[in-house]
């Protein structure tokens, strides 16, 4: 077909040249013609036929090969266009740079939207550092340096990050060639293939998962036992309801439950009372605190401390790791690590780095230390290898030998009377070395007499590998600032969680503390893990009367009354103020088996009341009762109070008109 066309239009151009040539051949002879007849219209009529002649076999033509090349002209804008509307919307993105300078020359709209540019000409001209990052713009260098080493295609997976900071994974293939200038290029083809990648991954991963669907529930127990096995007990606790679960490690390393309950947080402060050693009990104590553990695990969802505490085997060492649950942010798990028989389990390389880490610690913080001294473990020889000189009653020489013996007859000087026995008890060569092998580092905390005055210091001794030898180094710090200030952070907490819950007039609980309450029943109710209970509501008489003929102070002086009243008789329940003139109590336990005798007891009081013009209180209760809520115990109750109110009330009134009717016996009668 080429060929044709190549003949057809060669054979035009020959007819159209004969056309020409016989116009002018014409034009001569008739003109020569005239020459001898000027009378006649001889060139009129040659210009008339070779016009003819021109317009038969050239203009025409020339007219049908521009229709024919208008028409080419449209075929080729409209491939032309098909061509770009195909680049443009196929699921790739393609570019062609300069081999030389780097710069696009090209483009497709995916590839422009992918630079963060809103066509392809806002691509054109540039170069990969000017639309990309540094770090992507070597790495594009780089792959165009092996296209162009390389005969073949040079296809390769990358990770990238497109100008608008999203992570792709790119599928890219980049070929050199010349074009028609003989210009060195380079084409590339990009697709992007996150989805695809992903979707394959997860495929694998559901056919997996099918593989071991049957097994999971056995895998996940074991795997959660094992990584049980070394704590000694585990508490699974909800962080807002103070709810818990214990688990503990039987003999056979079997993770079981315990026990559960509520109140974790005060039961951690009353173990850290009684068993902690009281050098780490005030760390201890605040950082188990329920507000202080929370801004520690939103910054970090892990807290790790480590203290001393009694066990059924002496003093231990133990590791305390709190993190909290990723997929539910109100449950976190306390777990405790007997660090003792950890430490004896190691390796004496990793002993040995964490010896030198210590020391490590140790002297990074030399500033902070008022005495350090190099000590000789095995003969006791002693030099101070710097000091503060602030205070003069420790070691009064700056080398000798015996530290431990000389250190321990200095202290009948320094220490504090109360932390004398502990201190010639505890720092003993044999206590040191053998905290030291077991922890790594040994650490005393106790106080010492500066100019009459009690200060804490801090002593820590490690051990290190010099040229001649183990050494040991020994610090003593002043920690007095720090001390008392957790002392009185401590304090002051204590101080505003009272506040917090405790009405000041009475001395009781307070609203506050009565609404926390109810949500945790409300709690135990919804998980049907509560125990019985009742509550009783109480209403004192006659307040607004006593504060508006007698004043206030005498209104606050009943409230303080009744609330003695009450406290009498429940002994052992929680006692909240809920009004200006109303209590209630949840009673549990002890109360709630008596509770029908309490409020018997309470009747009589205000029998006796009413005779004695005492403080008269109603009183109302009801049981649970498998109800939903503790709404509708309460409003049994309150209702059996308004009850017992009205009442007492009549009582009162018909007790006013006997005591009347005695002192006018004569009037009554004759009335």
């Amino acid at each position: 077909g080429q060929n044709t066309g190549e003949k057809r239009a060669s054979l035009t151009r020959e007819n159209r040249l004969r056309a020409l040539s016989l116009f002018g051949l014409f034009m001569a002879l008739f003109l020569f013609i005239q020459l001898w007849f000027p009378f006649l219209p001889l060139y009129t009529i040659a210009y008339l036929l070779g016009t003819c002649l021109i317009h038969t076999f050239v203009v025409s033509e020339e007219e049908e090969e521009y229709r024919i090349r208008l028409d080419d002209a449209e075929k080729v804008k409209e491939l032309k266009n098909t061509i770009s509307s195909l680049l443009d919307n196929m699921p790739a993105m393609a570019f062609v740079k300069d081999a030389r300078t780097g710069e696009y020359l090209t483009c497709n709209q995916a590839f422009a939207v992918y630079a963060n540019r809103e066509s392809p000409e806002g691509v054109i001209g540039l170069t990969s550092g000017q639309i990309f990052d540094a770090v992507t713009a070597k790495r594009a260098a780089e792959d165009d340096l092996m296209a162009l080493s390389l005969d073949e295609p040079y296809v390769f997976f990358q990770d990238v990050t497109d100008a608008s900071g999203v992570s792709r994974q790119l599928q890219t293939t980049k070929l050199k060639y010349f074009d028609s200038d003989g210009r060195l290029c380079v084409l590339g083809m990009c697709q992007d293939v996150t989805d695809m990648v992903r979707i394959q991954r997860e495929d694998a991963k559901t056919k997996e998962d099918y593989e071991k669907t049957r097994s999971t529930g056995i895998l996940y127990s074991h795997i959660s036992q094992a990584l049980a096995r070394g704590y000694t007990d585990l508490y699974y606790v909800n962080i807002d309801s103070e709810e818990y679960i214990k688990y503990r490690n039987d003999d056979e390393g079997t993770l079981t439950e315990e026990g559960r309950g509520w109140h974790f947080f005060e039961k951690c402060r009353i173990e850290a009372e009684n068993s902690v050693i009281p050098e780490y009990r005030a760390s201890v104590k605040k950082a188990l605190n329920r507000k202080n553990l929370e801004s520690i695990l939103e910054q970090n969802r892990v807290f790790v401390t480590t203290f001393r505490m009694t066990r059924e085997n002496g003093p231990r060492y133990i590791s305390l790791k709190v993190s909290r649950m990723q997929d539910d942010d109100r449950w976190i798990i306390f777990g405790m690590i007997d660090i003792d028989d950890h430490m004896k389990e190691r390796s004496a390389a990793v002993r040995e780095r964490e010896e030198q880490n210590a020391y490590a610690r140790l002297t990074a913080l030399n500033g902070e230390y008022q005495y350090i001294y190099i000590v000789d473990p095995e003969s006791g020889s002693y030099r101070e290898l710097s000091s503060s000189g602030e205070y003069e009653t420790f070691i009064q020489d700056k080398e000798g030998g015996g530290f431990f013996k000389t250190t321990r007859e200095a202290a009948a000087r320094y220490c504090h009377p109360a932390d004398l026995n502990r201190f010639l008890s505890t720092f003993t060569r044999e206590n040191v070395m053998e905290e030291i092998g077991r922890s790594g580092i040994f650490m005393l905390t106790y106080r010492i007499m500066a100019k009459g005055v009690p200060l804490y210091v801090q002593l820590k001794a490690a051990l290190i590998e010099e040229k001649e030898g183990t050494r040991m180094i020994v610090g003593i710090s002043d920690i007095d600032a720090q001390v008392r200030q957790e002392e009185e952070y401590i304090k002051t907490l204590s101080r505003a969680r009272i506040d917090a819950s405790i009405d000041p007039l009475t001395g009781v609980k307070n609203r506050n503390a009565w609404l926390e309450a109810v949500e945790r029943l409300n709690d135990q109710i919804l998980e049907r893990s509560g125990a019985e209970f009742a509550i009783v509501i109480l209403d004192v008489n006659d307040l607004k009367k006593v504060n508006d003929t007698q004043g206030h102070s005498a209104g606050d002086k009943l409230l303080q009354n009744a609330c003695g009243v009450i406290k009498g008789i429940f002994e052992h329940s929680h006692i909240y103020r809920i009004g200006g003139d109303e209590f209630a109590v949840i009673a549990q336990g002890k109360d709630y088996s008596v509770i029908e005798a309490l409020i018997e007891k309470m009747s009589a009081h205000n029998k006796n009341a009413l005779r004695s013009k005492d403080v008269v209180i109603a009183c109302g209760m009801a049981k649970f009762d498998d109800d939903s809520s503790l709404a509708p115990v309460f409003d049994r109750a309150d209702q059996s109070m308004y009850l017992n109110k009205s009442s007492l009330k009549v009582a009162g009134k018909r007790l006013e008109m006997n005591e009347k009717q005695k002192k006018h016996p004569a009037g009554n009668r004759g009335k």
